[in-house]
């Protein structure tokens, strides 16, 4: 490594880094879960479950967890870069503004989790914990950190985070009957999370897993992406590789995509902006007031408190030209539809209303538009091949959007009755009992097209 770009790293690092440290008391403060030494001297890279007053429950293979039903609706949430967190033997929580959020969606039958990869991102260098997500041969390898401040260096890892993520997802999700995932990350965890539902997908066209574990949803909360190219994604920047994934997520697969930005500690000389990005997302931009300017940590962290916290309340209001339009904007309780509506590159939204508290009821948005060049979504047509299926076995519903060019070609699926026949997001549809379901497809222009699916005895 040459000066230059030793120097450059050094500087990157350290000014995300003083400012967790010096905001490591507030999330402390801001948590009520109590962690000890054990969770550190032995490598917990974990999914944890959260029961009602924000108590975690520990993800183990082959055993029942009291706060998992796999019959819910999830989300799993991924945090990020976690530096010095061993000394306050601190991990993120959902006890978020003197409140425990998680509550909100337990008590509206959601399973709530988090996977913790706090030991490998437990790094001096944002850059070093970024590398652990792409390669196992990264500058510090897989070392991760134990309760004394020390690594384990014995490179017995031979798994990047993200595959680490996705082998824990896959055996805590494989016996789910649910009709809704959701995946969340935070700052690096937005990679993490792009990476997971990359690797849900492939391992779907793969058939080595099945359709039911594709999300149907994507939340990435103040996302980061580190700048310059990197040597083990083939001189591509981590964002450039990310977004390719994220597009080929929307198309293929037809995952709903939301994006929030919250501070400036993802952009300029700390990290990439990923403009692209943002323009394939649902992209809101929060402006918290509530926050100082200085308090740059507490805003980059305000995209995760706010989204979990608005589960509480109604979606955020629309305007635009300071006019309310009658639609919603953004939040964790808006639905798929109006994200996938929101998807593409014609608008984002800025907040301007409920900027100077943290209550998320009286939150508003203005739509601001990026570009008129918009083609509407003007037609819809759906085959499937074989109408008729068995308990258990799978058949695939296409849709067709017109014209080609459309701007946003998103396609929000639903069943007349998911006892029967269950249709993923991407219009793969399951036959569960002996009945008759009508499967409907529905641009977000509201072109609604269907088509009948028996099951039989």
């Amino acid at each position: 490594m040459n000066k230059s770009t030793y120097f450059k790293k050094l500087s990157i690092s350290f000014l995300l880094l003083v400012s967790i440290i010096l905001c490591c008391s507030f999330n402390v403060q801001a948590s009520e879960v109590t962690w000890n030494s054990s969770n550190w001297n032995n490598l917990d890279c974990s999914i944890y479950w959260y029961g009602l007053g924000n108590k975690p429950y520990k993800f183990i293979p082959g055993q029942a967890n009291q706060a998992f039903d796999p019959s819910k609706p999830t989300i799993l949430y991924i945090h990020g870069w976690q530096p010095g967190y061993y000394i306050v033997k601190h991990r993120e929580s959902f006890y978020i503004y003197g409140k425990d959020t998680a509550d909100d969606w337990i008590k509206k039958g959601w399973n709530v989790g988090v996977f913790y990869w706090n030991q490998f991102s437990d790094e001096a260098s944002v850059l070093d914990a970024e590398a652990k997500i792409w390669t196992t041969n990264g500058p510090q390898k897989m070392r991760w950190r134990r309760a004394n401040g020390s690594y384990d260096t014995s490179n017995s890892i031979n798994m990047t985070a993200a595959q680490l993520l996705y082998n824990q997802y896959v055996q805590a999700m494989k016996n789910y009957t649910g009709n809704e995932i959701r995946i969340a990350g935070h700052s690096l965890g937005s990679q993490m999370a792009i990476s997971l539902t990359k690797q849900i997908s492939d391992n779907v066209d793969s058939g080595n897993i099945s359709h039911e574990l594709l999300p149907k949803r994507v939340a990435l909360l103040d996302p980061y992406f580190s700048n310059l190219p990197k040597s083990y994604l083939g001189f591509k920047w981590t964002g450039e590789v990310a977004r390719s994934y994220v597009r080929t997520l929307i198309d293929q697969k037809n995952i709903p995509f939301e994006l929030y930005t919250s501070s400036d500690l993802t952009k300029g000389i700390a990290g990439d902006d990923n403009i692209p990005l943002q323009k394939m997302c649902a992209t809101s931009y929060m402006r918290p007031t509530f926050y100082d300017d200085i308090q740059q940590i507490e805003r980059h962290y305000a995209a995760k408190y706010t989204y979990f916290s608005s589960m509480s309340s109604n979606p955020p209001l629309e305007c635009y030209n300071n006019a309310l339009t009658g639609n919603v904007a953004a939040s964790a309780s808006t639905s798929d539809f109006r994200i996938a509506q929101m998807m593409g590159i014609t608008a984002h939204w800025v907040q301007t209303g409920g900027r100077d508290s943290w209550d998320t009821s009286d939150d508003i948005y203005e739509k601001q538009v990026d570009s008129t060049d918009f083609t509407p979504a003007s037609d819809l047509a759906i085959n499937c091949s074989k109408t008729s299926i068995n308990p258990g076995e799978y058949t695939s519903v296409k849709a067709t959007v017109t014209p080609c060019n459309a701007t946003n070609k998103m396609v929000i699926w639903s069943s007349s009755n998911s006892n029967v026949a269950k249709v993923c997001t991407d219009g793969t549809v399951k036959g569960i009992a002996p009945g008759k379901a009508t499967v409907t497809a529905e641009t977000t222009t509201g072109i609604i097209k269907t088509i009948n699916i028996t099951v039989l005895n």
